[in-house]
């Protein structure tokens, strides 16, 4: 019978993972899986909660653990995760440490072969644990695309692949990383340790700074695995100028961390190239919202005086064309 069948009515809402679902019968095409573990961590975020779920059951993935780690949201969520309840391997809506904490949390209770973490506003593209599970190599990583989009912008269309995730590339900021789209062997991700609880921001790139550098095999996958939502509430949109020392300060920890000491030059062309004139330009902006075009033109200029570095980064340039003038 039919998962689609059987799961809540999606009442007016149309297309995939609403009234569509993965046909069941692709899997026939070998006799064992891989468990895949997927942790959702989220909070009040029951306007797209529903949709993130069904995108994972609607896979129909025969081997597939769902864990739900809600920090004690006060909108609908609890309601969705009732009426999925028979669905989901595990859910729980307590208080927690925020988003770094539901994840660690979760992974205690995995017991799968692959891992990925999925937020609660984002979702699965169809047969993306198809593509997972087939591409599967013990040890591994995958590494897919993943679409950005809007709500209210349907002609918006970014999809972004991820590559070059080799540490040294990782380290200096040169490869593409889109975190929905990397998909990990569990025993990996135990071996790397816990991810940031103090970082609310950057605890993902923080964390895999330390995952690269000892499990540096990668899998790259063409197909796009996870749609990505940006939102007015989004983390990506709201916190991450605010939150450049959270990188900014690990970097300059590992400089100073033997396990890195064949990595300094990347680790420090990423700092004077891009990090640390992020933060300053970011400033920059943040105090000078609404002022004359005249005044912004000055005090932007006047950064090269206070940071001569800044000339040697496109960063400035390209700031200097899209926002200043």
């Amino acid at each position: 019978m039919s998962l689609l069948a059987q799961l809540p009515s999606a009442g007016h809402k149309k297309g995939w993972p609403w009234t569509e679902e993965v046909d069941a019968g692709i899997y026939n095409t070998q006799k064992h899986w891989p468990k895949i573990s997927i942790v959702t961590p989220s909070y009040n975020q029951g306007v797209f909660l529903e949709e993130t779920i069904r995108s994972i059951l609607l896979q129909n993935y025969p081997n597939l653990e769902y864990i739900v780690m809600d920090g004690g949201s006060n909108d609908e969520s609890v309601e969705i995760l009732k009426k999925y309840d028979r669905w989901i391997t595990h859910w729980v809506s307590e208080k927690d440490k925020g988003q770094a904490n539901a994840i660690n949390k979760g992974i205690e209770l995995c017991t799968g072969n692959i891992f990925n973490w999925i937020n609660s506003d984002d979702y699965l593209a169809p047969m993306s644990l198809f593509y997972v599970g087939r591409t599967f190599t013990q040890g591994a990583t995958i590494a897919g695309k993943v679409h950005n989009f809007y709500n209210d912008n349907p002609s918006f269309k970014d999809i972004i692949q991820n590559s070059d995730l080799s540490i040294e590339n990782f380290l200096s900021l040169k490869d593409t990383f889109h975190q929905p789209g990397v998909w990990c062997d569990i025993n990996n991700i135990r071996n790397t340790g816990k991810f940031s609880e103090s970082s609310s921001y950057y605890f993902d790139r923080i964390f895999f700074t330390r995952y690269f550098l000892q499990f540096p095999q990668v899998i790259y996958n063409q197909n796009v695995l996870v749609h990505f939502r940006y939102h007015s509430s989004s983390k990506t949109i709201v916190i991450r100028d605010s939150k450049a020392d959270e990188l900014i300060d690990h970097y300059n920890s590992l400089l100073n961390d033997p396990a890195y000491n064949n990595y300094k030059k990347e680790l420090q062309s990423a700092l004077t190239y891009q990090l640390l004139p992020e933060k300053h330009i970011s400033q920059w902006e943040f105090e000078n919202v609404g002022e004359r075009l005249y005044n912004r033109l000055s005090s932007y200029f006047a950064l090269l005086f206070k940071y001569p570095g800044l000339l040697r980064t496109r960063h400035y340039f390209t700031k200097l064309k899209r926002s200043v003038l």
